[in-house]
């Protein structure tokens, strides 16, 4: 007998946070002092019948709310689109992203501050898999056909997007280059409709994972990523300066210490250029949360730092800065009683250092998957899914903005089905 499950794509509202989930999907139109949230969950993805998952989301300044996914259409996997738009209650039916016909999964989208909307995910081309990309224009309600960015003949997965302030727009992306997987990026200059050619981050002759982009408001552009050093994984950054060419990447500086295995790096960086990059690490026993940050100005990031306490390991990391440079990690970490347990630390605007740690889930069953976000009036919100004896449900701490604690968790998703995959994107 086989036993199958629907899953579809849900939204629900909340005031103060935009989130998304392979069940539940909430979205927001503007911070404000309340975090209520908007319940229960609305489906976004068509159909009874068809499974929909790998949920993403982003809002604009306006408050435009759109979220992307990969649904079942019968044959093959496409990717959709479903946008809220600024000032309504309601999204909008969803639309084909990519074409019919072949598989398209895992997507990506970004926001650039006049609403211009740039979705990126994989297709396969009947050989490969290959990074494609559609845009929807400012001012536009159609999202334009879809353009490859890596080329042909290998494959090309682990995409992500970002998109300064002019509106330049910086795909990652990694590929099988004959003999090794290599990180590569391509770029649409400001007031293009052209990406360019793709270029190569990572060295060749080792395999690269992972890469993440972050732009800064001047247009500075980071990835990151980790590779192989012949012996463990280190996590590496190149960085595109400000006013560079859209191809002109500076080389790689490794960032984690050798001898010892990363995973699951992430990138953030303030409104003043101030970077920090995050991962977990191998210490010998244990795996750890570890984060550098790089000055404003400065070419050099600071020294490693453990965020994570030793004795258990702690996996997952994700980080976001508010407006005023204020920097939110958090992670999920074994408890060493019954389960893992999310915990969030905060370096406050203009400090070096960062608070004390925060238990955010309850303890007696695991959390994991977590997200975070900062609203433009520095409130955090963090959303993960756990485990409650019976089903995976999604659930959602928020920290008002200026000092103070965390407050209880809520549950977002329904009790009795499987939510999961959560995530979350904060409007201005």
């Amino acid at each position: 007998m086989i036993v199958s499950r629907k899953i579809s794509v849900q939204a629900a509202t909340a005031l103060l946070a935009a989130f998304a989930a392979v069940v539940l999907l909430a979205a927001l139109p503007s911070p404000a002092a309340a975090a209520d949230w908007s319940l229960p969950a609305t489906d976004l993805s068509d159909g009874p019948a068809n499974n929909a998952f790998g949920a993403q989301v982003a809002v604009a300044v306006d408050g435009a709310t759109t979220v992307v996914w990969a649904r079942w259409d019968g044959s093959n996997y496409i990717v959709q689109a479903s946008t809220r738009a600024a000032g309504s209650s309601t999204f909008g039916g969803a639309v084909d992203l990519s074409a019919a016909g072949r598989d398209a999964l895992g997507a990506q989208l970004a926001v650039a501050v006049n609403g211009a909307t740039t979705v990126v995910w994989r297709r396969w081309d009947g050989s490969n898999y290959i990074v494609q990309a559609s845009t929807r224009p400012a001012g536009s309600s159609t999202f334009g056909g879809a353009v490859d960015l890596s080329t042909a003949g290998q494959d090309a997965e682990s995409q992500q997007v970002a998109i300064a302030a002019d509106g330049a727009t910086t795909v990652v992306w990694r590929r099988w280059n004959g003999s090794n997987v290599i990180v590569q990026a391509s770029t649409r200059p400001a007031g293009s409709s052209t990406f360019g050619g793709a270029v190569d981050l990572s060295a060749a002759g080792r395999n690269a994972f992972d890469p993440q982009v972050a732009v800064a408001a001047d247009g500075a552009t980071t990835v990151v990523w980790r590779r192989d050093d012949g012996s463990n994984f280190i996590v590496q950054a190149s960085t595109r300066a400000a006013g560079s060419g859209s191809g002109t990447f500076g080389a790689a500086q490794d960032l984690s210490a050798s001898g010892r295995d990363t995973a699951a790096p992430q990138v953030a960086v303030a409104v003043d250029g101030v970077t920090t990059v995050v991962w977990s690490s191998w210490n010998g026993v244990n795996s750890i949360v570890q984060a550098r940050t790089r000055p404003a100005g400065s070419g050099t990031f600071d020294v490693a730092e453990d965020l994570s306490a030793a004795g258990q390991d702690a996996l997952g990391p994700q980080v976001a800065v508010a407006a005023d440079g204020a920097t939110t990690v958090a992670w999920s970490r074994n408890n060493g009683v019954d389960g893992r347990i999310v915990q969030a630390r905060t370096r406050p605007a203009g400090s070096g250092t960062f608070g004390v740690a925060e238990n955010l889930s309850a303890t007696g069953q695991n959390a994991d998957h977590l997200q975070v976000a900062v609203a433009v009036d520095g409130a955090i919100t963090v959303v993960w899914y756990r485990w409650n004896g019976s089903d995976f449900i999604v659930q959602a701490s928020t920290r008002a903005a200026g000092p103070g604690t965390f407050g209880a968790a809520e549950n977002l998703s329904a009790t009795g089905q499987w939510a999961s995959a959560p995530q979350v994107a904060v409007g201005v």
